[in-house]
This record gives C-alpha cells, sequence and structure tokens, in this order.
C-alpha cells in the first residue's frame, strides 16, 4: 500500500535532481565556450580567471590548477588567482604547495578581509594536514517530533573522523572513526536508544596520489543499548575492509564487508553471528552538488540456542544534496538543501514460522550556516512499513519533524 507514496518520493528527487543536472550543463558549456576563446586568444588573462572558476566550480582541480599557474606566471601580483591556486593544490591533497601559495597571498598585504579569513581557515587546515594528523567531524542536538506515536523527545549525534600519517611512501593513514547517537523522548517510549561504534585500522592509498583506490582493513566495536523487552540490546566485534576509490574529481566508489558477533544484553540473552557487505557510488557533478547510491546486504543467525533464528536483511538508499548562497541576507552564509529515498527488507525464518518487514522512507532537509560551520538544520522523514507476522499482515507509519543545531569541523 506504500507503493505510491515510495514512487512519488522518487519522482520528487528526481525533480529535485533536474535543475541540478540543467545547472551542471550550463557550467560545462560555458567552461566549453571559454576553453574555446582561449585557443583563439591564449594570452588573455580575463578568459583564464574565468576558465580556472568554472573549473573548480565542476571540480577539475587539476584544470584549475594549470590554468591559475599561467595567469600568476603573467601577473605575480594577482592576489586573488594565487588564493584559488591554492585552494585548488589544497582540494588536489598537495598540501605543502597549497601552503606555499596562501604564504605568498597573504604576505602581499593586498587581501580583503574575507579574502584574509578564508586564507587563515586553508592555513590551519593545511597546517594539520600536512603535519601528519587530521580531525574531522560532526556534532548535532536537538529536537524530535514524530507525529503519530508522540515520543518527542532530545537527541545528540557525534561523528568523529581522526587520520594519523604514517608516513610512508604509499601516504598509508592510521584511521580511527568513532560515532555516536543518543535518542530520549520525553514520555518514556520504548523507543529510546543509546548506540556507540569504533572502527579502527591502517588505510592503504595503493596509487599513492590523491585518486586511486584505497584499502582499510579494520576491526570494529558496536554497543546498542534499548529496552530489554525489544531484544535487541547488544555488544559487538567485527572484523572487515573497507574500500574507497576516487576514480576522478566527480566519481567515488566504495565498498564494504565485515564478519561478526554480537552478543545480548537483553533479557532473552540470544547471541548472533553476522556478515554484512555493501557497495556505494558519489557523482560529484560539481563543487555544490552531490548524489550518492548505496546498496547492502546482511545475515544475522543466532548462536548456541535449540531453535535459531536466521535474519536477512537488504536495502538500498539514493540521496542527493545542494549547497548554495540564498538570494536574500536574512543568514549571511550558505545553505544546503538534500533528499533522500530508502527501502530495507528484512527476512526472519526458523523453527517453523517467518515474518518479514518492508521499511520504506523518504525525507528532506535544508540546512543554513549562521556562522562559517555552525549551523541549523530542519528535516522532515516518513517511515513507512509493511509486515507479515505468522501469516498476519499489518502496517504502521510515522511522519517525523526534526529541528537541530550542529557543529561542524
Amino acid at each position: 500500500m506504500f507503493r505510491a507514496p515510495l514512487l512519488a518520493s522518487v519522482a520528487a528527487l528526481a525533480l529535485f535532481s533536474l535543475p541540478l543536472a540543467a545547472q551542471n550543463a550550463e557550467l560545462g558549456a560555458q567552461r566549453d565556450a571559454v576553453f574555446q576563446q582561449m585557443l583563439a586568444d591564449p594570452s588573455n588573462r580575463s578568459l583564464m580567471q574565468q576558465y580556472a572558476q568554472l573549473s573548480v566550480q565542476m571540480r577539475d582541480f587539476e584544470g584549475a590548477a594549470a590554468t591559475l599557474e599561467r595567469l600568476i606566471d603573467l601577473e605575480p601580483n594577482n592576489t586573488a588567482a594565487r588564493v584559488e591556486l591554492a585552494i585548488a593544490y589544497f582540494a588536489l591533497g598537495s598540501y605543502a604547495v597549497a601552503d606555499y601559495h596562501l604564504a605568498a597571498a597573504q604576505a602581499s598585504g593586498a587581501l580583503s578581509p574575507d579574502q584574509a579569513a578564508r586564507v587563515a581557515r586553508y592555513q590551519e587546515e593545511s597546517t594539520e594536514r600536512g603535519d601528519g594528523t587530521e580531525l574531522d567531524g560532526r556534532i548535532e542536538a536537538g529536537l524530535a517530533f514524530p507525529q503519530e506515536s508522540g515520543d518527542n523527545g532530545a537527541f545528540f549525534n557525534a561523528n568523529l573522523d581522526y587520520r594519523f600519517d604514517l608516513g610512508d611512501a604509499n601516504v598509508t593513514m592510521w584511521v580511527t572513526e568513532f560515532a555516536y547517537t543518543n535518542y530520549q523522548p520525553d514520555d518514556g517510549s520504548l523507543n529510546a536508544r543509546q548506540s556507540a561504534r569504533l572502527r579502527t585500522g591502517p588505510e592503504f592509498r595503493i596509487s599513492g596520489d590523491a585518486y586511486g583506490p584505497r584499502l582499510q582493513p579494520y576491526i570494529e566495536l558496536e554497543w546498542l543499548d534499548r529496552d530489554p523487552t525489544l531484544t535487541i540490546s547488544y555488544t559487538s566485534v567485527a572484523v572487515g575492509a573497507a574500500y574507497q576509490n576516487p576514480i576522478n574529481e566527480r566519481f567515488t566508489a566504495y565498498g564494504d564487508l565485515q564478519f561478526g558477533r554480537a552478543n545480548a544484553t537483553d533479557a532473552t540473552g540470544v547471541d548472533f553471528e553476522f556478515h554484512e557487505a555493501s557497495l556505494g557510488l558519489t557523482y560529484r557533478p560539481s563543487r555544490d552538488t552531490r548524489f550518492r547510491l548505496s546498496a547492502w546486504v546482511e545475515e544475522q543467525r543466532d548462536v548456541d540456542v535449540a531453535t535459531p533464528l536466521a535474519t536477512n536483511i537488504s536495502g538500498a538508499r539514493l540521496s542527493a544534496q545542494h549547497a548554495f548562497n540564498p538570494n536574500f541576507n536574512i543568514l549571511p552564509n550558505r545553505w544546503v538543501a538534500g533528499g533522500f529515498v530508502q527501502l530495507q527488507n528484512t527476512d526472519r525464518s526458523g523453527s517453523g514460522t517467518m515474518s518479514s518487514f518492508e521499511d520504506q522512507s523518504h525525507g528532506a532537509f535544508v540546512r543554513a550556516f549562521v556562522y562559517e560551520d555552525i549551523y541549523v538544520e530542519t528535516a522532515w522523514t516518513q517511515v513507512m512499513q509493511d509486515n507479515v507476522i505468522s501469516g498476519v499482515a499489518g502496517s504502521s507509519e510515522e511522519s517525523i519533524l526534526s529541528v537541530q543545531l550542529g557543529w561542524e569541523f
């Protein structure tokens, strides 16, 4: 019964992507036109700057860097071009070269206040990455308002990513990721939950370049705590391998495979073994636009019990987001708008019984950066489920509105 809403949300996401695709096609056409003019007038400095700016918007940082190098050879005192060149090298992972151009721009004394603040931010980030360490993350706190259940409550999310350069020729990094979430409805609902996940292991950059495959063998620890009567509270340990391949400035492929065991901390005490595989592809047609498609399968099997259950999970998710500067000045910084659609199937069988769950969800968000890395976000999500339990069909639906304050660093 939920096929129509799901198809409607897919259509809405497609409509969301159409103007973005048109915008990116327009950028490509503009850049091609400027390139043709450059062929006819190769020393035209204005055309060089236009071409470089369009290349950055389309994430062709190598093309931007090559053009800006030529421009700076002709205009050594062009501070704006030098700042853009530093940013292009930063995006390519050439932090030492980026530092050189950032320092030259700062020493020129010709930076505007906005340019000076921008240079300072890139210098700080480049220094952190250049010294072999990098810390990125996001912290969010807000309120969720489910419309049907009324389980209103506060939530908190934190995601941290710490990288340490091991110093070998292939730019091997030791990567540690940590995620924590806490949702506490104000009525003591069974939906209250806490979870934490820690993943750590070396990441081998096989090509030794900004682009090319990277492989991370890892160990992962997870803890989930919900009401014991729900029988889904556990601790787990898993080993796996994560694959990431920035193919070029537009496409990045992902893969992940893990095996593990979970030990129940609820009243049932039923432990289970699991294995999971996932694949994904990100497409970034421009600096401000991103699409991501991902799919996953997981199998869980009870252990050490007389009548074990087997659980099979499969799903797919399509998401898109676009950053932009609004045409009004209520808030001074950038905005991000996005949406997603997701479908997941869960089948449980064993002891002569079988149950299945089809979960469909879709949503949208608007994020407004009110000051540099501080933002306010409003999101709406609809979650729907069709289920069959011991031959009896049922369904449920929930709409959730959330408001949160976040810090991205």
